[in-house]
């Protein structure tokens, strides 16, 4: 099934927002990191999901596709 076709003007408001939301996400992780369990990390983690699949969404529609570097030890 090929996929659809996306205007580029599209596909560049969505690259916007992907790389908005990556810079968000960070924040997030960061601040996440430094609470105590709770409400407001409960919270974090929530909006984290949400800004995850909305990342998701527009990194598909913008071209972009967020990859997490992983390091191997495999010899």
């Amino acid at each position: 099934m090929p996929a659809p076709m996306v205007a580029d003007e599209v596909r560049q408001a969505c690259r916007i927002h992907a790389r908005l939301l990556d810079a968000f996400i960070s924040l997030t992780e960061q601040e996440l990191a430094q609470l105590a369990p709770g409400f407001a990390e409960e919270s974090l983690m929530e909006s984290l999901e949400k800004m995850r699949a909305a990342r998701k969404n527009y990194g598909a529609l913008g071209g972009v596709v967020a990859l997490e570097v992983v390091a191997s030890n495999a010899a």
